[in-house]
């Protein structure tokens, strides 16, 4: 008998004595339909607030079919238990036009990383449309940027702050997985200089496959600056990335099926390293750590100006008191800035540091 994919994830098979008319009418309607619902496609739809999945997979022969056959399967989601079982999640795109978030949600995924841009001038044409409609399915956001090793890194890094008006739940991601004929020094020289944009106040993640990264050289301080969402598919735990004791995320398959996301069975599907009360945990130091809202206006050139800016990016805490005066607690606000952005440390705020502050507040 020809092999169907894997019992979905947070799915289990819907029993036969709770199959109602409505139910097999749906599944006839998918069953007669394979222009639009070819093998292990599948569609999700509500009944009495449950969102079933149906998935077109080979059945068995029976009293009306004398050898296997197309057949349409349900199954229901299975409800995680709270704060106690690994908190599952997706990773989608423009590839994924069509996502019923809802369902998506039902299902048990707990978080989604969404694109938002690559290189210096794409924006993914549907990442606003994604980014809202999870945000209002109550699943936990992140937002990615697919790097480009041969283009300007800090262009890059201003052109991804760019689109997140919303920052999302969880930290932002730099999707570091094509060299584009760079050397390996580079794309980590690369690496680092998109990170001295985007890790100021926040610890970011790099999405990376180990058969990639482990080849780059000077990881080790990479992994000082951000965390790892590990690609390593099929596996029973990821094989270990240069850097990095443990993994935050894992993308352990690309031939998943997730409920709400109909098509054949090649979707993304990620797990967090622990479960839903710690990936909440994890979410919320993050937004904690986000940058304060700006003040309205604040003048860079004046010492008040840039105690503004530094509590506006929670460099300190707790804040500095915003006096004008430099004394002791400003200059070390200014190192601690200096050394998160990779600069050099002296406590002065000369023009590469307000430079370098200009570019974390998005002034530029």
């Amino acid at each position: 008998m020809a092999t169907n994919p894997p019992v979905p994830a947070g799915y289990k098979l819907l029993s036969q004595v709770a199959v109602t008319p409505e139910m097999t009418a749906w599944a006839i309607k998918i069953l007669h339909n394979p222009g639009t619902y070819p093998m292990f496609s599948t569609a999700t739809l509500m009944f009495d607030n449950v969102a079933l999945l149906a998935r077109v997979e080979w059945h068995p022969p029976d009293f009306q079919n004398d050898a296997e056959h197309r057949g349409v399967t349900l199954y229901e989601p299975v409800k995680p238990p709270p704060n106690s079982a690994v908190a599952e999640g997706i990773d989608v795109s423009g590839y994924q036009p069509l996502i019923d978030w809802p369902g998506v949600a039902a299902s048990g995924v707990a978080f989604a990383f969404i694109k938002a841009t690559e290189s210096t001038t794409l924006v993914d044409h549907l990442f606003a449309d994604h980014w809202a409609e999870a945000k209002r399915g109550r699943i936990l956001r992140g937002a990615y940027h697919f790097f480009r090793p041969q283009q300007d890194a800090r262009a890059q890094a201003r052109h991804f702050l760019a689109q997140l008006g919303d920052r999302g739940e969880l930290p932002p991601v730099l999707d570091v997985e094509v060299a584009d004929g760079v050397a390996p020094a580079k794309i980590i020289e690369g690496v680092n200089a998109w990170l001295d944009l985007v890790a100021v106040g926040v610890r970011p993640l790099i999405y990376t496959a180990p058969g990639f990264w482990n080849s780059l050289p000077g990881t080790s301080e990479i992994a000082k600056r951000a965390d790892l969402w590990v690609a390593h598919w099929g596996a029973r735990a990821p094989a270990p990335v240069n850097g990095w004791f443990s993994w935050t995320f894992w993308q352990f398959t690309s031939k998943g099926t997730v409920a709400g996301i109909p098509g054949s069975a090649d979707k993304d599907e990620d797990r967090f390293n622990g479960s839903l009360s710690e990936l909440q945990g994890y979410s919320a130091r993050h937004m904690k750590a986000l940058p304060r809202p700006m003040p309205a206006t604040f003048n860079l050139k004046t010492t008040l100006g840039v105690q503004q800016a530094l509590n506006a990016l929670a460099i300190t805490e707790p804040p500095l008191a915003e006096d004008g005066v430099v004394g002791p607690k400003t200059w070390a606000a200014v190192e601690a800035f200096q050394k998160k952005a990779g600069l050099r440390i002296d406590g002065i705020a000369g023009p590469n540091t307000l430079a370098a502050l200009q570019r974390a507040l998005q002034l530029t």
